[in-house]
């Protein structure tokens, strides 16, 4: 099975319980990768989104907050890094904050943008995953 057979698998499966919402750039029409692994998803589970990461990452802890299962989809790693505000001094501290009676969980979708056969240059390539495990008690 190829890994994209796989990301569609996978993205089927979280599609399977009814709070899950699928939300970003190219959820809904044609731009990029992830585009191709939601295709089978029935559009009134996606909302597209603007180039605004860090509102969508808002949007996507709103939703987590009222029950729903975002997968909040970033088209590469460097992109989520917009989103960081939202992601480390809000999503990722909510329960502490609450003293653990809010539990928001969202599912965070990115790539990695390869450096061959065509290189995507510094801004679309970079593995900030050591980071975000530092920065996140998650």
């Amino acid at each position: 099975m190829k890994y994209k057979d796989e990301l569609i698998r996978a993205m089927d499966f979280l599609a399977e319980d009814q709070r899950t919402i699928f939300i970003g750039q190219s959820v809904k029409f044609s731009g990029n990768a992830i585009f191709n692994t939601l295709e089978s998803i029935d559009d009134s589970r996606k909302i597209e989104t603007p180039v605004f990461e860090d509102v969508q990452m808002g949007i996507s802890t709103g939703l987590a907050l009222n029950g729903f299962v975002p997968v909040t989809c970033y088209p590469r790693f460097d992109f989520l890094i917009c989103a960081s505000n939202q992601l480390v001094n809000h999503l990722d501290k909510i329960e502490f904050m609450s003293k653990g009676s809010m539990r928001p969980r969202v599912i965070i979708r990115t790539s990695i943008g390869p450096k061959i056969p065509l290189d995507g240059g510094p801004q679309h390539t970079a593995d900030y995953t050591e980071v975000f495990q530092k920065m996140l008690t998650l």
